[in-house]
């Protein structure tokens, strides 16, 4: 059923199954995203400030060899989990979000066995195969340290069934329909507690220690995000016929499994390229300045996870103008959340990477080339999400795997002649390729699009309120952390004015009513 992505949505319901649809399940909309956004937000913020304190942290404390070893196997670990995970995040949200707007929570612990049982075996290969071939991949990771890769290989390597059992309670509790476990356990436990365990062990065991302390941070996060789930799976009804729903789950599933691999690829392997291709020190300025962009990311992230659950009920009852309308707003709010926060970046970049120290400079187009290319990615909003909980995982497969190829391509290409800009150019043009074509493809197919008056207007405050002044400041003043300061204090007061002003043409009234609301309860 889920397979079949051309023609016909998997997510259309035959009419036994529309009749069986709880009105309720219909109705939460941008509302119910504007809560679940603000719980993220709130851990995305915390998550963004640990992170980089992290980063600072690491860049500091450690020799620049060391960091780089410390960036490229921490960043190889997260693209092994995500292969380890074979897709079950999303596919968990679809289904488990589909049986509760169906009113079938007897299918909903068949859907959880079929994904973890495989899930965890797979772990358990990968992990024995990582210590076995640990020397190999040291050498192929970073041939100027391959002895220090090897060991951070060996003590990371039994983390990865961990990290897999936090990652299927998390993802359960999400399709469960509640976003707080993510934005506890995700954003906020998991990074604090790297952060401590990083510097603990840094100060006590010295740099090699580092690595074993942030992959412990999943020890913790694994033991709260499992006794949460299990908390609320005691409320749902035992299964039916747990084969059918395993060959359901899988069918969505697999294209979805190597999508979400060469997604991470695209975040986390050009670290590992630069180590392979460049050397350590390079992987550890390029790692320390796309930290800046992923803060960005943060925001995007927090809505996106809560809007997941959201698009696969409407989508569920063919509700097309709620998904439009979702889309839009969400799209509006994405772009308020991150505009401001590039194009700071992208004004004073040398400026920012100068926290990690004097050897950091060479990060600084890094920062304005990646910020430019996340500003459009905002701008088109969640489209690569639309169109997955549609039912279209196979096209959200083919647009991630060419830009994953254009990406490793480039990257092949260009790192060995321009470095860690080369890196910078690569990724961006995978980020823009993605979008466009899912933005075509959700246009041709559900007749969507994230242009709407609350879109346009988050644009144009952006540019004006706080790109504008950003770019004066930087231009009259320097490029400096005085500048700096005066820039962000003049545009934060001019951005905060224009939504204050204009918030009823951007959704902020609707938003704020859904969270006063949540407030009540």
């Amino acid at each position: 059923m889920a397979g079949k992505d051309v023609g016909t949505s998997p997510v259309d319901l035959a009419p036994d199954d529309a009749a069986d649809v709880p009105v309720a399940a219909t109705g939460r909309g941008a509302a119910g995203v504007a809560r679940g956004g603000a719980a993220n937000l709130a851990g995305a913020v915390v998550n963004a400030v640990v992170g980089f304190a992290l980063t600072v942290v690491v860049a500091r404390a450690l020799p620049q060899t060391e960091a780089g070893v410390f960036f490229a196997t921490t960043s190889g670990f997260l693209v092994v989990v995500t292969v380890a995970q074979l897709g079950t995040n999303t596919g968990l949200v679809y289904f488990l979000s589909r049986v509760r707007a169906l009113g079938r929570p007897g299918d909903v612990h068949a859907h959880l066995r079929a994904a973890a049982v495989p899930v965890l075996a797979w772990t358990l290969v990968l992990s024995v195969a990582f210590v076995v071939a640990a020397p190999a991949v040291g050498r192929l990771i970073s041939d100027d340290q391959p002895e220090a890769t090897a060991t951070a290989v060996r003590v990371l390597a039994p983390f990865l069934l961990v990290a897999s059992v936090e990652n299927l309670a998390v993802s359960a509790t999400r399709g469960l329909g509640t976003m707080r476990p993510t934005a506890v356990v995700t954003l906020v436990v998991r990074p604090v507690a790297q952060l401590a365990l990083v510097a603990l062990a840094t100060l006590t065991l010295g740099p090699s220690g580092a690595v074993g302390g942030w992959a412990a941070s999943y020890v913790v996060t694994a033991a709260i995000g499992t006794v949460w789930a299990l908390r609320l799976l005691s409320r749902t009804a035992r299964p039916g016929d747990s084969g059918r729903r395993g060959r359901e789950f899988w069918s969505f599933t697999w294209p979805r499994a190597i999508m979400a691999v060469a997604q991470m690829a695209m975040q986390r392997l050009d670290i590992v390229l630069v180590a392979a291709l460049a050397g350590a020190v390079p992987a550890a300025v390029y790692a320390a300045a796309t930290r800046f962009v992923v803060a960005g990311q943060m925001g995007s992230q927090a809505v996106t996870l809560a809007a997941q659950p959201r698009f696969a009920e409407h989508l569920a009852v063919d509700d097309r103008d709620a998904v439009g309308e979702l889309y839009r707003s969400s799209t509006a709010w994405l772009v308020l959340m991150t505009w401001p926060l590039y194009l700071a970046l992208a004004a004073f970049s040398t400026t920012v990477v100068h926290i990690f120290g004097g050897d950091y400079d060479a990060g600084a187009s890094v920062v304005v080339i990646l910020a430019v290319s996340l500003m459009l990615s905002s701008l088109l909003g969640m489209v690569e999400v639309v169109l997955t909980m549609s039912g279209r995982t196979t096209w959200t497969l083919v647009n991630t795997l060419l830009g994953l190829g254009v990406q490793i391509g480039l990257d092949v290409v260009l790192i060995p002649r321009y470095g860690i800009v080369g890196a910078a150019v690569g990724w961006a043009a995978a980020i823009v390729l993605r979008n466009l074509l899912a933005l075509a493809q959700v246009t041709s197919a559900l007749r969507l699009h994230p242009f709407g008056a609350p879109t346009v207007t988050a644009a144009l405050l952006g540019l004006v309120a706080a790109g504008a002044p950003l770019a004066a400041v930087r231009v009259l003043i320097g490029d400096d952390l005085a500048a700096f300061g005066v820039g962000l204090l003049v545009a934060g007061v001019l951005y905060v004015a224009g939504c204050a002003v204009l918030r009823r043409r951007l959704g902020l009234t609707e938003l704020a009513s859904a969270l006063r609301s949540r407030r009540r309860r």
